[in-house]
């Protein structure tokens, strides 16, 4: 009988009993979120929304839109090269995973910094509106380990169907969820963890030393972003100090700042969270 070489050695397990009163089957994945490589969180706290968007306004973890077509697996069995007295392993199994979005233009390069980033690790959320990940050694929920994260080239509408853009994740070890898997039922509906909403401010008219004025919308709709204070503003100097603001004022959508010795500089915003909606504002150069 062939031997099977393992180059890692061999390793044994007690075996486990096989009768079920009932089968656990999940659903397909329908949204995922990538989380830093080391996010982990406990299985009674992983139930609350509040604690997910805690997670989220720190940037620990990072939700994803819907997957719309083309689930599928794309899995690799492993190869071995077989002799007449021994089998050896020359390329190892892997798991992995397609799908497919329909992104417009910002929203794919949002998806696609994040290849080769910080979040390593994916939660998949699935259509029966459980989560997906794996336990910790000390019994915490995380995600399952990718090794790549791939973002595929956007491409076109056609007649037929509209512009998409297809990813893939390669898991670091398929054998992760299999041994070590959690399939979590949340005390809330997973389609109301979004995302953080992107916002866009606008600098209005000349600003001046005393006065700054800017206009904020939400990037993808357009719709003014209303009810931000003066601490959700980030106006720095060119060296990243803050700038002198002694007051806000707001007439909709559109805030002025004002202080004294403003000059050159940035404006953001910080995460701000709205009703179950995050906004956040890149930097805006501003010129005086």
């Amino acid at each position: 009988m062939a031997t099977l070489i393992k180059i890692n050695g061999v390793t044994t397990s007690a075996t486990k009993n096989t009768g079920v009163a009932k089968e656990v089957l999940e659903g397909a994945t329908i949204r995922y979120a990538l989380t830093r490589g080391g996010f982990e969180i406990t299985l009674d706290d992983a139930k609350s929304l509040t604690n997910w968007n805690t997670a989220k306004k720190n940037k620990d973890v990072v939700p994803f839109g819907s997957i719309e077509a083309n689930l599928e697996n794309s899995n690799t069995e492993a190869t071995y090269y077989e002799g007449r007295t021994i089998k050896l392993e020359t390329k190892a199994a892997r798991k992995g995973k397609k799908a497919t979005h329909h992104l417009g233009i910002h929203s794919h390069s949002a998806y696609k910094s994040y290849e080769d980033s910080e979040y390593t690790r994916v939660l998949e959320f699935t259509d029966d509106g459980y989560i997906k990940g794996v336990l910790t050694p000390d019994g915490k929920l995380q995600g399952q380990l990718l090794s790549n994260y791939n973002v595929g080239i956007r491409k076109d509408a056609t007649f037929e169907a509209p512009a998409s853009t297809d990813i893939e994740f390669i898991y670091s070890n398929y054998r992760d969820f299999e041994e070590n898997g959690v399939i979590l039922e949340p005390d809330f509906d997973l389609e109301d963890f979004e995302g953080i909403y992107t916002v866009l401010l606008e600098v209005v008219g000349t600003p001046t030393a005393t006065e700054l004025v800017v206009k904020a919308t939400e990037r993808s709709a357009g719709t003014p972003v209303t009810g931000l204070a003066q601490a959700d503003f980030e106006f720095l100097k060119d060296d990243g100090s803050p700038q002198s603001v002694s007051g806000l004022t707001a007439n909709e959508n559109t805030y002025t700042l004002n202080g004294t010795g403003f000059v050159s500089g940035t404006i953001a915003t910080v995460v701000v969270e709205k009703t179950n909606i995050m906004y956040q504002a890149d930097k805006v150069t501003v010129t005086i």
